[in-house]
């Protein structure tokens, strides 16, 4: 696959929008998770911030007692990252044991009730997440703060804990949608996959229209598309039947005018002869050239070139018994002509019939397939032609040996159909001395 492809354009923007609404996703989901599991740990942090407060009170002298209610291990550890403080204004009134002889700040600020909670660095340069509220005792009039910490890494640990697990889901889901897509593009585009084919079908000559598609989508390009091959064979149809028509005007007049010539014993009989003659052979010739434009391009077109060739052969082999011309044929494969069955016809057939007049006694055929066309050489054992002959033999109306038979239009006939199928025409010294004509075509499978 290309970039062109559209298969490979529908995959590719797929799984780019796929994957991107997979890592938004996950940022989203990954956000979520880290923000209940630090509501999970404030929760517990608060509940440690009551248990403080709980344990703050005024005795019978109204001096402050504070006991400690806290019953976590982990506010016992020496810098455990878990803390506890009890504060005013100016000092530190009780503390965790965890929090040795260090203090989280004093400050009193904030109105009775309201909860603040900071990320900041703590004891030994860890962070720690960090809530405050201050308070007064019931029975007292002094303001108090109680911090309670807790380590962030705590925090990140938890959050870890279920977001790897999470990253690999996603990516198994990628992978997962990732073939879903390349999976169902490929079964989305089969039916053009197949149209493709019915028109690869047609072209060749397998098959004479589209059949009925399945799906809404398909079925109206299969129905444009068999529309288009009937108006192309229509219209090749009518310029065939014009042709046809001209040829049957013309023949009519023209026999008249030579039928009249015969008849006269006029001394210019003979030049309006040759004349007639001339004019014959060029509205024979037009009139060929003008039905194979009208047959070229056609769908479907499909001849086999050795069929053809064996059609060819007994006739020729007929015309020159006399003189014992071989004429022999080899090929490898069967090679298939991409046009019309008479224009491979009035090729050949004029340069087997040129090879025959100059042949001393052997004319090879040789057909062959190339990657994209049909390679038939055509070799003769004669005399050859130089340069300039070769040049001048493809003129129209040139005769190289006024005493061979013939109208000097062969070779250019077969140019004229060459140029029209695109393919190429060489003459070249064959390998026996004699001339080699090469024909390129255009071929089918």
């Amino acid at each position: 696959m290309t970039m062109r492809s559209l298969r490979l354009r529908l995959i590719v923007l797929a799984i780019v929008w796929t994957t991107v609404a997979i890592i938004v996703a996950g940022f989203v989901i990954s956000s979520l998770l880290r923000n209940f599991v630090e509501h999970t740990f404030d929760e517990a942090l608060s509940a440690t911030m009551v248990a403080v407060m709980a344990g703050t009170e005024f005795d019978q002298a109204g001096n402050l007692v504070i006991s400690n209610s806290v019953v976590d291990p982990r506010f016992d550890q020496p810098l455990s990252g878990w803390y506890w403080q009890l504060n005013n204004a100016q000092e530190v009134l009780s503390r965790s044991r965890s929090l040795w002889d260090v203090d989280l700040g004093l400050a009193v600020a904030e109105p009775d009730g309201t909860i603040t909670t900071q990320e900041v660095g703590g004891p030994g340069g860890e962070m720690i997440r960090r809530m405050a509220r201050d308070f007064t005792v019931p029975g007292g009039t002094q303001r108090l703060r109680v911090i309670v910490a807790m380590p962030v890494a705590v925090i990140d640990e938890e959050v870890a804990s279920v977001v790897e697990p999470l990253i690999v889901s996603l990516l198994l889901l990628a992978t997962g949608l990732s073939l879903a897509i390349a999976l169902q593009v490929h079964f989305g585009l089969a039916p053009l996959q197949r149209l493709g084919r019915y028109l690869a079908e047609v072209r060749r000559g397998d098959r004479e229209r589209i059949p009925p598609q399945t799906y809404s989508e398909i079925r109206p390009i299969a129905k444009e598309l068999n529309a288009l091959l009937d108006h192309n064979q229509s219209v090749i149809a009518r310029a065939r039947t014009h042709v046809g028509n001209l040829a049957h005007g013309l023949k009519t007049p023209l026999a008249v005018l030579e039928n009249e010539i015969a008849a006269r014993n006029e001394g210019c009989n003979g030049r309006l002869a040759e004349v007639s003659a001339t004019m014959n052979r060029l509205i024979r010739h037009h009139l060929r050239r003008a039905r194979s434009a009208a047959a070229h391009g056609i769908l479907g077109a499909r001849t086999p070139v050795r069929a053809t060739l064996d059609d060819l052969l007994p006739v020729f082999k007929g015309v020159y018994a006399d003189r014992a011309i071989s004429i022999s044929v080899t090929s490898l494969g069967d090679a298939f002509f991409a046009g019309d069955r008479q224009d491979l016809e009035e090729m050949l057939g004029n340069l087997i019939d040129n090879a025959c007049k100059w042949a001393a006694s052997t004319v090879v055929i040789h057909a062959t397939n190339s990657a994209n066309s049909v390679e038939i050489s055509v070799s003769d054992d004669g005399p050859g032609m130089s340069k300039a002959q070769i040049d001048a033999a493809r003129s129209r109306g040139v005769r190289l040996d006024e005493a061979k038979p013939g109208s000097g239009l062969g070779l250019a006939i077969v140019d004229d159909l060459v140029q029209l199928y695109q393919g190429q025409l060489s003459l070249t010294a064959g390998a026996s001395g004699g001339l080699d004509a090469h024909l390129t075509l255009p071929r089918v499978n």
